[in-house]
């Protein structure tokens, strides 16, 4: 069922488990937690059940936003710091800027970011849970997780087996399986792997109908209530005792405090993104003990651009290949799209962090930032929301091996290019305009960082809050590194991995 918080003021609600978000970390949990019986309450901030379904994706339209600008605009509006306050200085209010505008990096509605999401899918690569130089390690690998991304595969509805013939892990996003599937040549660049993403469809997670039949809110054991946004986690020891949740009154122009109602659940999981998990973290004093909470605030900033200049015409790979095979629909998906990754050894020599190259010629690529202490999302020390509680402040900063480690990437990109074609003259971006013009691009990961113990860390391997006994913190806050990979897809994999374990605890 789906309900409006106006209708629970002053009511204290029982749950087995509260979600606090309704993005793909949220809904992907309630959705398998309920399958094992167990009741959830689904808190949405957002007055809105969502938007209607978005034009399709890649052709350029906007997405119709059924929410108001203004509401969202204030309930958001914090301060920013640091490289976010020189380059995307509007950050903290960017679900969209009107009902024409594309959703970019927060999402304040029913659904979440899954609202405006591409959909791009592929599992985290072994060596971003690895310890190396400059990157801390995970308390798990990428096996621990292999079973779970197996299931999101499925979940997911991508194409192909994730387990090959073999037993191999991530055989679907493997160039070797597609280019057994579609009869096409594998491109080969020397210190780089050529791997493949899936773009899939149905990806509102609030619309899907998870059984083919129902959505999660037509679910008997899940109860979603929207204008409920959370305002304190009240503590009694290790235990989270009753979580108060503020309701909106008034216009969406002017919106007001209009009461609040309370939740006590065996377990309470915030899943509502990096920036608004570590706001409401640090608002009910966690992190007062260590200054770990909001720290190591990352993203996959794509501000590059380079190009292959050819000095002859003859191809850089030969022909047909996988690289030139995108946007093409097959199965559920809507389109497939290679790209390249610096091998495991070539990153580990090097002490670099990941990126990929989207193809060759002319393009953007991501590159992966190493987790940097001081990046962090705050308290704003003046900035205050309807409910009188103080707004985030985003203070984005790169570690002083930033520029180090992206000329070390972009050396390696084009030696190698240079290896297989002698003469071509690769030509990329230097360092400080990159940094004029990186933004943050979506991706926010860190600030409840996931670490073997609390002096390290956030929460620990099962993503439960260090001192606590029923506080859990799920989707990209709670990695130890970013990776190169688009997050969304692991992030599911990490929810369907704590419904398990919330299963077993409970």
């Amino acid at each position: 069922m789906i309900g409006d918080g106006e209708d629970y003021k002053d009511q204290t609600l029982q749950t087995a488990v509260c979600i606090v978000g309704s993005g793909p970390a949220g809904v992907t949990l309630a959705w398998y937690l309920q399958k094992q019986g167990f009741r959830v309450i689904l808190l949405e901030g957002s007055r809105l059940f969502g938007r209607p379904p978005a034009t399709p994706f890649g052709n350029g339209g906007p997405y119709q936003n059924t929410y108001d600008w203004n509401e969202n605009a204030t309930l958001y509006a914090g301060e920013t710091a640091g490289l976010m306050q020189a380059n995307e200085d509007n950050f903290p209010i960017l679900p969209a800027q009107n009902v024409s505008s594309n959703a970019w990096e927060r999402e304040r509605l029913y659904g979440g970011t899954s609202t405006h999401w591409g959909a791009q899918s592929r599992p985290l690569d072994p060596i971003t849970f690895e310890k190396r130089e400059g990157f801390p390690g995970w308390p798990i690998t990428r096996a621990d997780l292999d079973p779970y991304y197996a299931e999101a595969s499925t979940f997911c509805g991508l194409y192909g087996p994730y387990y090959g013939p073999h037993g191999e892990p991530a055989y679907n996003f493997t160039a070797e399986f597609w280019a057994q599937q579609l009869g096409l040549g594998i491109p080969v660049l020397p210190d780089f792997d050529f791997g493949m993403y899936q773009f899939w469809n149905d990806r509102q997670f609030q619309a899907r109908k998870l059984d083919g039949q129902h959505t999660i809110d037509q679910m008997p054991n899940v109860q979603v209530i929207v204008n409920a946004s959370l305002l304190n986690i009240e503590r009694q020891g290790s235990k989270v005792a009753t979580l108060t949740v503020g309701v909106l009154g008034g216009t969406r122009e002017n919106p007001v405090w209009s009461g609040t109602f309370r939740v006590q659940a065996d377990a309470v999981v915030l899943a509502c993104g990096a920036v608004e998990n570590a706001r409401r973290l640090l608002l009910s004093g966690f992190g007062e003990d260590n200054d770990n909470v909001g720290a190591y605030f990352m993203g996959h900033p794509i501000a590059i651009k380079y190009s292959v200049n050819a000095v002859s015409t003859a191809p850089l790979f030969p022909s047909p290949n996988l690289i030139g095979y995108q946007n093409r629909s097959i199965g559920n998906l809507f389109a497939i799209q290679g790209s390249f990754t610096p091998t495991r050894e070539a990153a580990t020599e090097r002490a670099i962090g990941s990126a990929w190259f989207f193809n060759t010629g002319t393009g953007n690529y991501y590159h992966e930032l190493l987790p940097w202490k001081e990046s962090r999302v705050k308290l704003a020390p003046d900035a205050v929301d309807v409910f009188e509680q103080k707004q985030c402040l985003v203070d984005w900063q790169l570690s002083p091996r930033s520029e180090e480690n992206y000329k070390l990437l972009t050396r390696l990109f084009a030696d190698s290019v240079q290896q297989i074609h002698p003469g071509q003259r690769v030509t990329i971006d230097d360092f400080a305009n990159v940094k004029r013009a990186m933004m943050i691009n979506g991706h926010h990961i860190g600030t409840a960082r996931m670490a073997d113990a609390a002096e390290n860390g956030v929460v620990d391997k099962d993503l439960k809050v260090f001192g606590t006994d029923n506080l859990f913190v799920a989707g990209a806050a709670v990695w130890a590194s970013a990776g190169i990979e688009n997050p969304t897809f692991s992030i599911i994999a990490f929810s369907i991995r704590l419904a398990q374990h919330l299963g077993r605890a409970l």
